[in-house]
């Protein structure tokens, strides 16, 4: 197998080419004059160009060192373009806010996700990942651990559906964007951001199935079951089949004034037209 077909497979290359595609996915972010965008697995640089059109800083982050010395060529003459040779998981992120607007390789997504969201920069990020995994991040407030972990400090929701078509090498199933947006207010004060997940993981993976038995120990159950109903679920109800305010209401509850919850944030605030929403 050819080197840069190697380098496509291990790396998970599918380069984004249809333009259309590029200008929605930029457009729809919101990104601006001044704006930091990190375009993480920057490939071709097409997105990376249509981000320094708009206004923005950008950071073309690409590992494969025959894109990035290709991206160094492309971008010599572009002041707002800086190209940075390293892999995300392993390289510092931004001391400032930053946004990130990109194609992520396909094969991390999950690990991508973990180093932007535990990180205090990130205020937005629109990436193209597998429609599937957009599906199912985006859908709010259900459903796995690792949302249920994130959402209180962010929002999740999902834009346009991309066809693989619009990519090169073609992939074998459709992608769509991911949309992640930090709350302000969060739900959960930051600071109790570990105990929260600890709370939260007992639950979906102890040994007891129901959220009233997993926690047990925090909350006894003649209380569990009034918090339930206070909250707005069954008393027997799975982990699966909360929704990340009811979490927030559950933990501050087994920790009194522990990890109170915030208030949420009133419609057409500042910092929400400044995202400019969220598709779903």
């Amino acid at each position: 197998m050819p080197d840069r077909a190697v380098r496509r497979r291990v790396l998970s290359q599918n380069f984004l080419v249809a333009h259309r595609a590029i200008d929605a996915l930029v457009d729809g972010s919101g990104v601006g004059h001044g704006d930091l965008a990190l375009d993480i697995g920057a490939g071709n640089g097409l997105i990376s160009a249509a981000l320094a059109r708009r206004g923005a800083r950008v950071q073309a982050i690409e590992r494969d060192p025959a894109l990035a010395a290709r991206l160094r060529a492309k971008f010599a003459t572009w002041p707002s373009v800086t190209v940075v040779e390293a892999d995300v998981l392993a390289m510092p992120l931004p001391a400032e806010q930053f946004r990130v607007v990109a194609n992520i390789p396909f094969g991390i997504t999950t690990q991508i996700l973990r180093r932007l969201l535990d990180e205090d920069g990130l205020d937005r990020a629109d990436m193209i990942v597998q429609a599937e995994v957009a599906r199912k991040r985006g859908a709010r407030g259900r459903g796995t651990l690792l949302n249920a972990c994130w959402e209180p400090w962010f929002e999740f929701g999902t834009g346009a559906r991309i066809p693989s078509t619009a990519f090169r090498p073609t992939p074998r199933v459709d992608a769509a964007v991911l949309i992640v947006a930090r709350r302000d207010p969060p739900l959960v004060d930051p600071g109790f951001r570990g105990e929260y997940t600890s709370f939260v993981t007992t639950a979906f993976e102890g040994a007891h199935p129901t959220v009233a038995s997993a926690l047990a120990r925090a909350i006894p159950r003649t209380r569990f079951t009034g918090l339930a109903r206070e909250l707005g679920f069954g008393a027997d109800a799975l982990p699966s089949q909360l929704d990340v305010h009811q979490w927030a209401g559950l933990f501050r509850a087994a920790g009194g004034r522990r990890g109170a919850v915030a208030p949420p944030r009133p419609a057409g605030s500042r910092a929400s037209r400044r995202r400019g929403g969220l598709v779903s």
